[in-house]
């Protein structure tokens, strides 16, 4: 019974963010009751000088009398004593359910996007996302600020009205002539304050986007020298969202003196048609006019901030809803199978059976008709100019994306019919980019295995040919590493993230060009802890220089997302085909090189 009430209470806005908020209110209901009726009780204890004004007039100005003054006066203080009361512990008990569904939110924004498939990082930019995440994630949690506070005022205006209708019921009638006006005038710039707020939101992220891009590329900005140009830029946008700032907030400020001179109108009214009963026909007491413009009086301030939180509301549903976007993401697919296969045993063999792949756009293929078998432990090298697909294969074998179609095996076990975090835990990598978390030496290789030793660090760096340098630094493995491994060179950044590949001790590795911009010495180091690492395993390695994988079980020359070649080097080189003739570039560039270098050291 209880979660049909919940489900029907979920669709009781039209709005998506709101129902949203709501379903994280659920999670306090508790705190939600007795935040509704500590707000009650201040909204009536706010509407009660309306019914004591009367008796301040009729008993005690009119009549004189003492005790009805003493009755008044201590109605007046307990009832304040009362609103402040019950409005603070309100007002505190509604922070706290707010706060709580902001954090709730946030962590589930975050959770989410680790969750998400790579290819939405590759449509959305990384700055409109911490936007969403940090901005719009805590304007959906400050929702409940503005709803709490709305329920307040509107509770506020609902005694008063009460009131009115109390002490004349063809006045309050009268009166409220002017409330449909109000509610008009609200409702004709609601829907232009949501949607000036929508494309000030996007605005806002994409702003933040071009500063997070631009902070990250510095160093490029300052190479060509056009840091200039990216100020004239960042004037430009940050133009455009002022501009559009400026057209929310004259959208905003036309509702309030709108609804001043409306609201003056009704008092006007209400004092004329009062004054007719009490002079001319005599069916008013003095009491019952100042009581009832006492509720009108009361109602102005409720009202106005009523429509304020209306117009505060409606500009941060679209910042809400760009949060709710990400929320409706689809997640990366677990299995495609009900029931989950297990990788208890060892690997026997990877298969690629006609695979094709298409990034989202689905322009072209970029891998076609892909077939390869690889065994246990081999060690398979891909070669091929760049945009061959060599980077989109390898992307693959870890699930950063489906096939479009055929299938990618493991002992004839559709990758897919694994459960995607037990197949991860099989798999190592050491891209290009090392990328490194801030934190110790010691965060970062043990990040590859949770609640890992330090002995089994300490073997990890040794096997990556790290441990050496580590021992130099000054704190060792505790030294802190800096903002994606500032502080380090590339060489000591990519045996660092050997070193956390081998911690996990996977069944497959994956090296994409591991050393091609390494220094000669670093390349060499990190090459032997490489070697290391292959020992066992099976293999994908990406490689522009060839030198690096004349020993490979396999090279798979690609060409247009298809296999041209396969076979070893000895093979390939006897073929005559597009490997010797790569090879052959090569060899020739580096013989040149080494020529060069010797005729500087003579000349020298």
């Amino acid at each position: 019974m209880e979660n049909r009430f919940d489900a029907k209470l979920l669709k009781l806005f039209h709005n998506k963010s709101l129902n949203s908020f709501l379903k994280y209110s659920l999670r306090y209901k508790g705190w939600m009751v007795g935040v509704i009726i500590l707000s009650t009780i201040t909204s009536l204890a706010s509407a009660v000088p309306a019914w004591l004004s009367k008796y301040l007039i009729d008993d005690v100005l009119v009549s004189k009398n003492a005790k009805a003054m003493i009755l008044v006066l201590a109605g007046i203080f307990i009832s304040t004593l009362i609103k402040v009361v019950t409005d603070y512990y309100a007002e505190i008990s509604s922070s706290f359910v707010t706060e709580k569904i902001r954090r709730d939110i946030k962590v589930d924004v975050f959770s989410h996007l680790q969750n998400l498939p790579i290819a939405y990082y590759k449509k959305n930019k990384l700055g409109d996302i911490m936007a969403r995440l940090s901005g719009d994630s805590s304007t959906l949690g400050r929702i409940g600020f503005m709803l709490f506070d709305m329920l307040k005022e509107f509770l506020t205006v609902l005694a008063l009205l009460f009131r009115m209708f109390q002490v004349d019921f063809v006045l309050a009638l009268v009166s409220l002539t002017v409330l449909p006006a109000i509610f008009s005038v609200v409702k004709k710039y609601t829907k232009k304050i949501r949607k000036s707020g929508r494309i000030r939101q996007d605005t806002m992220g994409g702003v933040t986007a071009f500063m997070q891009e631009s902070l990250s590329g510095v160093g490029v900005i300052k190479a060509f020298n056009n840091s200039e140009v990216i100020i004239e830029k960042y004037k430009d946008i940050t133009q455009d969202e002022f501009n559009k700032i400026i057209k929310a907030n004259k959208i905003k400020a036309k509702i309030s003196p709108i609804n001043e001179l409306l609201a003056t109108m009704m008092i006007l009214i209400v004092a004329g048609y009062g004054g007719y009963q009490i002079i001319v026909k005599g069916n008013m007491t003095a009491g019952d006019l100042v009581s009832f413009v006492t509720a009108v009086g009361l109602m102005q301030q409720p009202l106005k901030r009523l429509v304020r939180r209306n117009g505060e509301l409606q500009e941060a549903l679209p910042s809400a809803d760009r949060v709710i976007e990400i929320l409706d993401e689809e997640k990366e697919n677990d299995c495609i199978t009900e029931e989950i296969k297990s990788m208890k045993n060892p690997i026997k063999s990877i298969s690629f059976e006609n695979v094709d792949f298409t990034y989202d756009d689905g322009k072209k293929l970029v891998l076609k008709d892909f077939n390869l078998t690889v065994k246990a432990g081999e060690v398979v090298a891909l070669v091929g100019q760049s945009g061959s697909g060599k980077t989109t294969l390898v992307n693959l074998i870890p699930r950063f994306y489906d096939v479009t179609s055929g299938n990618i095996k493991i002992d004839d076990i559709d990758i897919r019919e694994f459960s995607l975090k037990e197949y991860r835990n099989h798999i190592g990598i050491v891209p290009q980019e090392t990328f490194l978390f801030s934190g110790t030496i010691a965060d970062n290789i043990g990040f590859g295995k949770k609640g890992v030793s330090r002995d089994k660090i300490i073997e990890a760096a040794k096997m990556a040919n790290a441990y050496k340098f580590i021992e130099e630094l000054p704190d060792g493995f505790e030294t802190e590493v800096g903002e994606r491994g500032v502080l380090l060179s590339g060489g000591q950044k990519q045996r660092i993230a050997i070193a956390r590949a081998l911690i996990q001790n996977p069944d497959i590795m994956i090296l994409d060009e591991a050393t091609s911009a390494l220094d000669t010495e670093s390349e060499r180091l990190v090459q032997e802890a490489l070697d290391k690492l292959m020992v066992g395993r099976t293999t994908f390695v990406i490689a522009h220089r060839l030198s690096t994988i004349v020993n490979a079980d396999k090279i798979v020359v690609m060409k247009h997302g298809e296999i041209k070649e396969v076979g070893t080097h000895e093979e390939l080189m006897r073929y005559n085909g597009p490997y010797r003739s790569l090879y052959e570039i090569q060899f020739g560039e580096q013989k040149q090189v080494i020529e060069t270098e010797e005729i500087e050291i003579d000349y020298v």
